[in-house]
């Protein structure tokens, strides 16, 4: 297959890239730098400044699927006014512009989304079939204006996937934050400790990208998350434990509040989700089920 990916460099990029080598997929990048990008991952890239470029006609000749990881770092900083209008655009108007330019040969189109298009509050139990209420949280508006955009290509008789992503384990993300403070002992529960965070391992989640792009039973929105998500006290307990380190030590939700002000939802709401259609639509097969398992994988040398 030709695949055209966005967001190539970053941390699920790099993963799913060479994934897709492995399997002797064509693999092509558009990026901000497609220099560095084509010498970091071995692949043609093309430049694509999705602010004031149409996407390069010669990335999309006989490109078969499109897989769009395009999307402003949600974790680095507060979330002032122009942050929130980066973010925003960053994933909204690169996804329309890759639906406008989608040539004749294409598919199949995965688009990223993420777990926050849920309510991020309490206990209850969330699957795919969630309906998006109309007075939304900035999270929510965001996920659910970015899938809004990649189901337009429908329109085109091309499938669509979003892919809602919870916290993704592995090298880089959140717990490319959280280890220096972990490995010096001063780890711990933040807030409460009591909202669920609902993870999956790199691994999986790249599985679950590779899936969808090439089995044409996936459709419409997928949770991307594992079968049994944690309390945000149960992960740093394990964490701590795979680090061989104590995680006793609480950061309180005022503090994150002050430092990071709205952007500090990221690590404080509550997502108690279920990858219910992986499970029951797809019969998907997860590598690791449980966190300590998870865990064990990538610190094994710890």
């Amino acid at each position: 297959m030709i695949i055209l990916i966005t967001g190539a460099t970053g941390f699920i990029g790099r993963h799913l890239v060479q994934r897709l080598q492995r399997e002797h997929h064509t693999v092509r990048i558009l990026s901000r730098d497609g220099k560095h990008a084509s010498q970091t991952l071995n692949a043609p890239a093309f430049d694509w400044d999705y602010a004031t470029q149409d996407v390069p006609a010669e990335a999309l000749h006989d490109c078969q699927i499109i897989i769009n990881l395009m999307g402003e770092n949600l974790g680095n900083g507060r979330w002032t006014e122009a942050r929130k209008h980066e973010i925003y655009a960053s994933r909204i108007l690169s996804t329309r512009k890759l639906v406008a330019a989608a040539p004749e040969s294409l598919r199949t189109f995965v688009c990223g989304s993420a777990i926050g298009i849920y309510p991020g509050a309490g206990d209850d139990l969330y699957d795919e079939s969630y309906a998006v209420p109309e007075r939304l949280s900035f999270m929510q508006t965001l996920c659910h204006d970015w899938e809004q955009e990649a189901s337009r290509i429908e329109h085109s008789k091309v499938r669509r996937v979003s892919i809602r992503t919870g916290v993704v384990l592995g090298d880089g993300g959140m717990l490319k934050k959280l280890l220096p403070i972990f490995r010096m002992g001063l780890g711990g529960p933040v807030g409460n400790g009591r909202q669920w965070l609902p993870w999956i391992h790199i691994d999986d989640l790249v599985s679950v990208f590779c899936e969808a792009a090439l089995d044409t039973r996936y459709h419409g929105p997928v949770n991307a998350v594992s079968p049994n998500p944690v309390r945000y006290r149960e992960f740093a307990t394990a964490l701590g434990k795979a680090l061989h380190r104590s995680a006793f030590f609480p950061t309180p939700a005022f503090i994150l509040k002050l430092a990071l002000g709205e952007a500090a939802a990221l690590a404080l709401n509550s997502y108690h989700i279920t990858p219910k259609r992986l499970l029951e639509d797809y019969g998907f097969k997860f590598k690791f089920v449980h966190l300590s398992d998870a865990l064990a994988d990538l610190f094994v040398e710890s």
